[in-house]
């Protein structure tokens, strides 16, 4: 496929939150294609007005009044598959099962769940409670044929070497990851940032981010490009976007660039300043 840019709908967290008048998910797509030129999106599943059929087959047709298509979704809000205690790991999977048939009906090839474990990022039982977790999952992603992702986002998948462990353990061509290019700790995160730092052998902070991105790569099948602020140059000054495209490149990606805006600014602006910023390094 060639390069396409598609938008994650949590760049425009803050419409789809607001107390007044706030978008509506079936007005996404719309939105995306008229205000920002960008023909394929990315779901929230806090953002669903509802889960019933009804509902999703509204969503489906809107995308397809508006000409854009559905690229996949982030899941969040479905507990702790990490959890040591294997009641509260069963009622987990209980929550992320159903997405399954919601992201079939949609049409989604894959959605994005989180692996829990906060506060337990280097705590190895979490770790194998979390794949036994993902094994079960993927049972579900393979009768359904959507694929399930795993982003680093937090908890145990904060640490991408964990992130490897589960999908070698997993084993399923229906799991694989999602490479976001921020959130990986830094300053503001120094926990985070000395476990990585001692999980990359002593790589300075400012290098952590590409190592990450490097072993995340290979089992690519969704990017966020993820920015914050924009100097002068329209580039972003905590994020190599260049470096961070050409990794994503060199290990065969070949899927959507999925912008996540999530500055403090005015959104309008920094997905325009996003999307311009990342066709300038995919050469668009």
């Amino acid at each position: 496929m060639a390069d396409k840019i598609s938008l994650a709908g949590w760049s425009l967290n803050r419409r789809f939150r607001r107390e007044q008048d706030p978008l509506r998910l079936v007005d996404y797509p719309s939105v995306a294609k008229e205000e920002f030129g960008i023909e394929a999106v990315e779901l929230n599943n806090p953002f669903f007005a509802s889960t019933e059929d009804a509902y999703l087959d509204e969503l489906v047709e809107a995308a397809k009044r508006a000409g854009v298509v559905f690229t996949g979704m982030a899941v969040d809000g479905t507990g702790n598959p990490a959890a040591l205690d294997e009641d509260e790991r069963k009622a987990s999977i209980e929550q992320i099962r159903p997405w399954f048939r919601i992201s079939k009906r949609l049409g989604l090839p894959a959605f994005r769940v989180n692996t829990g474990g906060h506060g337990a990022e280097d705590d190895p039982r979490a770790l194998e409670q979390c794949i036994k977790s993902f094994k079960e999952l993927v049972e579900e992603a393979e009768a359904t044929g959507v694929k399930l992702l795993i982003e680093n986002h937090w908890g145990i998948s904060i640490n991408p070497l964990n992130t490897l462990r589960i999908i070698e353990e997993v084993d399923s061509e229906m799991l694989g990851t999602l490479p976001d290019f921020g959130n990986f700790p830094d300053s503001q995160n120094p926990r985070g940032l000395e476990l990585l730092q001692e999980a990359s052998g002593g790589l300075p902070a400012d290098e952590i981010r590409y190592w990450g991105l490097e072993l995340m790569a290979p089992h690519a099948l969704a990017v966020h490009a993820k920015m914050y602020t924009f100097d002068e140059n329209g580039e972003e000054p905590r994020i190599d976007v260049g470096r961070c495209v050409r990794i994503m490149r060199e290990a065969g990606y070949e899927g959507y660039w999925g912008i996540e805006f999530e500055g403090p600014g005015d959104d309008h602006d920094g997905v325009l300043k996003s999307k311009a910023l990342l066709e300038k390094h995919l050469g668009l």
